[in-house]
């Protein structure tokens, strides 16, 4: 009953906008297991964030060892995905390890991209065409025409992430 045709990985500013919206274990679990994946330098980089990154990382571990998400990380025997995450590391201006992995793992293993950075989904675009980019917004219209959430829960989301995500 997915509407997503391939594995979703998720970026740092989507999993902080789900975050803020008090539905970060939520939204992650409307779809069937498996559809998430979070790139280990997108897990690393949360866990960095002074305000909320226990308490994101702590959701993402528990889906994890729950086999709900899965935490990928960038194959070095890969020569594509080592290749694509370094072309996007040595570009200029230089997206962050965390959008540059997910790029990259995204362009190899043909998952979609979920991003709200604009340069990374920029970066993507002109880089890597055929990688399909999404943002929180997709994603939340995805579970409303799935009939898995109802636009009243919707907007209540999306104020929280104004309130929330603005005081950041």
């Amino acid at each position: 009953m997915s509407p997503f045709h391939k594995p979703v990985i998720l970026d740092n500013n989507c999993i902080s906008n789900f975050y803020y919206a008090d539905s970060l274990r939520s939204i992650l679990t409307l779809w069937p297991r498996g559809t998430f994946k979070i790139p280990l330098r997108v897990h690393n980089e949360a866990s960095n964030w002074r305000k909320h990154g226990k308490e994101v990382c702590d959701v993402i571990r528990e889906l994890a060892d729950n086999n709900i998400i899965e935490i990928v990380d960038i194959n070095d025997d890969s020569d594509t995905e080592v290749g694509c995450y370094m072309q996007l590391m040595l570009a200029a201006p230089v997206l962050g390890a965390g959008e540059s992995e997910s790029i990259a793992i995204a362009k190899s293993r043909k998952y979609i991209v979920a991003t709200d950075d604009g340069l990374a989904t920029e970066r993507c675009k002109d880089l890597f065409p055929s990688v399909e980019v999404i943002t929180t917004a997709d994603i939340l219209k995805m579970a409303k025409s799935d009939g898995l959430l109802k636009e009243s829960e919707i907007n209540q989301m999306w104020e929280l992430i104004r309130l929330k995500g603005s005081k950041q």
